[in-house]
């Protein structure tokens, strides 16, 4: 197209509506801004605005993940931007199916390493004040009024008990140095690919005694049963 800003008033009003659309309508959006010079201050308040509990469990999760990686990954973002992203993700995620939670706490893996800024919501301490006493909003659908920079992600050690064995390997990590290279989100991880990650471990027979009988003496055993 040779004027893609011809788009920018469909886009903005697809984004508007919410939903599938404003889904749809997110990279093209993402693309006028960092390409075409489109001054729109709303575009991350409102991407804040989609981040729901029911939106992480439809079928549109890899998408959105994907596409929140690439706009949370600019250094010129403010601290409370990315942090309120990253405490949003994790208090939602406690709602989450596994593999969306999985994906993430890779996001926020990401975030951590790319925002060295937002680090202290993760190693604030239990006798933090955050972590007595949460100070975030979780109604709050403003990214500046909610107060995540002031809080602490908690949920982590909640994740760190998961039922699921692939879900507090993956909330430990958080908690540990770590390089600076960025992690693969696992967008195409499902259920089935974690049943069999988790099936690989016991793949081998549990022993049951440590000399295997080769016979059966009935004599050991005739005031127990008859035969």
């Amino acid at each position: 197209m040779q004027n893609p800003k011809l788009l920018i008033d469909f886009l903005v009003d697809s984004y508007d509506l919410g939903g599938t659309s404003a889904l749809l309508a997110l990279n093209s959006l993402f693309i006028l801004i960092t390409q075409y010079n489109l001054d729109y201050p709303s575009f991350y308040p409102k991407l804040y605005r989609m981040l729901t509990p029911d939106l992480l469990h439809t079928p549109y999760v890899p998408r959105f993940m994907a596409m929140l990686d690439m706009f949370l990954k600019s250094p010129l973002l403010p601290a409370y931007l990315v942090a309120a992203f990253a405490k949003r993700l994790a208090h939602h995620a406690l709602q989450a199916p596994p593999p969306v939670i999985i994906i993430v706490l890779r996001l926020i893996t990401n975030l951590m390493k790319l925002h060295p800024s937002v680090k202290r919501l993760v190693h604030r301490g239990p006798d933090h004040p955050a972590v007595r006493a949460d100070p975030f909003q979780p109604d709050t659908d403003d990214p500046a009024e909610c107060a995540a920079l002031d809080s602490s992600l908690w949920e982590l050690e909640v994740l760190a008990e998961h039922c699921c064995p692939a879900v507090p390997t993956v909330a430990k990590t958080l908690r540990k140095p770590t390089d600076e290279i960025l992690v693969d989100l696992g967008l195409t991880r499902g259920h089935d690919v974690i049943f069999k990650e988790y099936m690989k471990m016991w793949k081998k027979d549990p022993p049951l005694e440590f000399n295997e009988p080769l016979t059966f003496d009935q004599s050991e055993y005739a005031d127990v049963f008859t035969f």
